[in-house]
């Protein structure tokens, strides 16, 4: 079966996800904050994907970029 973009969009979003469930006080603690609620995950996870498209970067590698910005 063909994937389709809203195939696409759904795994990576949940690639964003198991990523973002892996971020603590100590190894990102202004995404952290951020991610404690809906508004701020959304915002979160915006940015990664936004950084995924422009620069072919897995999720997890957008994390500390992302936070040494904040």
């Amino acid at each position: 079966m063909k994937k389709t973009k809203t195939n696409h969009i759904q795994e990576l979003r949940q690639e964003i996800l198991n990523s973002l469930k892996l971020v603590n006080e100590k190894n990102a603690p202004n995404i952290h904050e951020r991610i404690q609620n809906a508004e701020g995950y959304k915002w979160v996870e915006s940015e990664i994907i936004s950084m995924v498209l422009s620069t072919g970067q897995a999720p997890a590698m957008c994390i500390p970029q992302i936070e040494s910005e904040l």
